[in-house]
């Protein structure tokens, strides 16, 4: 059994590292991306950086009425640095022929915890989430023109697990990692003669 674990782990890493590889490869300019990867979309910050910005907004405002600096330019100046902190905190949500993950490559790079090996991936679920799926995290945030996306996939300790993402074309993501897997590619290549 630990055999078999320690042989998950390291399929797991060689995936992700192929993965990151190929993230490299693209950069981070969106067209140019595109072109490289199986599918590229850029998402919004979600609601945790949005409420810090917010805070960080209103904060530093007290701060600097308290100070008896407040003013025009502090006010240009938070609302900068709230842009900035939305801005960072956008993800890409990529699949390569290894995998997906919903990292920015270059700000944060995807960890074994932001990257899913596609040959683990075991179904994938645009609109909601099916009853009996466990929830997990959520990357990006509702915006005209993206819609929701859930991928079920066996974890690298054999767990079942979710990831739910804000993705521009859910069925087309969910067709580009769905067609990853190994069981698939031979349907569409025969498709394709």
């Amino acid at each position: 059994m630990a055999g078999g674990a320690t042989e998950r782990a390291v399929t797991w890493e060689r995936a992700r590292l192929r993965h990151l590889d190929v993230l490299a490869a693209a950069g981070m300019v969106p067209g140019r991306a595109a072109r490289r990867l199986r599918y590229a979309c850029l998402t919004p910050a979600g609601r945790v950086p949005w409420a810090l910005a917010v805070a960080g907004v209103l904060g530093y405002l007290a701060w600097t009425m308290v100070r008896g600096d407040f003013g025009r330019p502090a006010v240009v100046r938070a609302l900068l640095l709230a842009l900035a902190l939305v801005v960072l905190s956008t993800t890409r949500a990529s699949v390569t022929e290894h995998g997906l993950s919903f990292d920015v490559a270059g700000l944060r790079r995807p960890s074994s915890f932001g990257f899913v090996p596609l040959y683990a991936v075991r179904a994938v679920q645009p609109g909601p989430r099916p009853e009996g799926w466990p929830r997990g995290p959520w990357y990006g945030a509702p915006w005209p023109g993206l819609g929701r996306v859930h991928v079920q996939y066996q974890d690298v300790h054999g767990a079942d697990q979710v990831r739910s993402a804000w993705v521009r074309a859910p069925g087309r993501y969910a067709e580009m990692v769905l067609g990853g897997r190994p069981e698939r590619r031979g349907r569409r290549s025969r498709k394709r003669r």
